[in-house]
């Protein structure tokens, strides 16, 4: 029978031999590689470490700081394992930079192989040494001659942009003055006392249109519209002839209007509107509603003006 010592001596042999030949394999399976060593300041290095592993029941613990000695990480990604056809690796890309200038060692990280059924171990990375300059390193060294200053002609753009703004300022101004002069030809006649007794009798006219059938929905809005405009350019001693509906209901809201009377002016052209460009056809009572909308509205602003006057 062999003694006890002997029996735990080959025991102990067998498992350290387990564990030199864990530990070898794995420091094989270790590979660290960036993509340049020489870089100028400021410029970026993609740093990759692949730890190949036989299984996916492992775990890799490595700290990375943010800022390194001569070296700051710009981005971290990976750290995790990936199977490719069977095969494991965990994979880590930083990306750093540097500026400072010199030759400077990024350095090794300290991290731990942990498995379920074995006793983690304590392994580094190799340090790698970077080159970090101003410009480019000129590898043939090939002299330069030395040139003479060159003389450049100044030239003042000032004066340039001064002429093209007051070039553009004239022609803006002569278009300014051309519009204000056409516009000033087609204002509407000032208000007199009969604007007001004429806006009621066109409006009646229209509403015996209606009534009778004889006159198409889209010109009778068309004109149901234009009594509005043609009164209020008279009564406000402005052109709204060739105003948008939204244009006219703003100038309404600024004539201190009633919100709920220029909320049904609103609806009384936008009916206009869809009439002329979207073809739809209101009934009967739909225009008269529109009808008396628009009177509501010219006798409130005739109200206005007999208040503020």
């Amino acid at each position: 029978m062999k003694p006890i010592y002997t029996i735990y001596l080959r025991r102990s042999l067998i498992a350290l031999t387990f564990t030199l030949a864990h530990f070898f394999c794995f420091a094989q399976a270790i590979s660290t590689t960036v993509d340049k060593r020489e870089i100028l300041i400021g410029e970026q290095i993609t740093y990759n470490l692949n730890i190949d592993l036989p299984s996916a029941d492992y775990k890799i613990d490595i700290a990375i700081p943010d800022s390194l000695e001569h070296f700051d990480v710009v981005e971290k990604t990976g750290g995790n394992i990936n199977n490719t056809n069977g095969k494991y690796a965990w994979q880590q890309k930083i990306v750093f930079t540097s500026f400072d200038s010199g030759s400077f060692a990024f350095p090794s990280f300290l991290f731990r192989i942990n498995h379920l059924n074995t006793v983690s171990q304590n392994l580094s990375t190799d340090s790698i040494l970077i080159n970090v300059g101003y410009m480019p390193i000129d590898k043939e060294g090939n002299p330069r001659d030395i040139k003479t200053i060159l003389e450049v002609e100044y030239f003042n753009w000032l004066w340039i942009i001064i002429g093209a703004a007051v070039l553009a300022f004239l022609i803006f101004l002569f278009f300014l003055i051309r519009y204000l002069r056409r516009n000033k030809k087609q204002l509407p006649a000032l208000y007199n006392q009969n604007a007001f007794k004429e806006a009621m009798q066109a409006l009646e006219q229209l509403r015996k249109a209606n009534e009778t059938g004889s006159i198409p929905v889209k010109e009778y809005h068309t004109k149901l519209a234009d009594v509005l405009k043609i009164y209020y350019s008279k009564a406000s001693r402005q052109n709204v002839l060739n105003k948008t509906t939204e244009e006219i209901l703003i100038k309404l809201k600024a004539h201190e209007l009633n919100a709920e009377t220029a909320l049904q002016t609103g609806e009384a052209l936008q009916t206009g509107d869809a009439t002329k460009f979207a073809k739809y056809h209101p009934s009967f009572t739909e225009n008269e509603l529109a009808l008396n909308y628009l009177k509501n509205t010219i006798e409130e602003i005739e109200k206005l003006r007999h208040t503020k006057n």
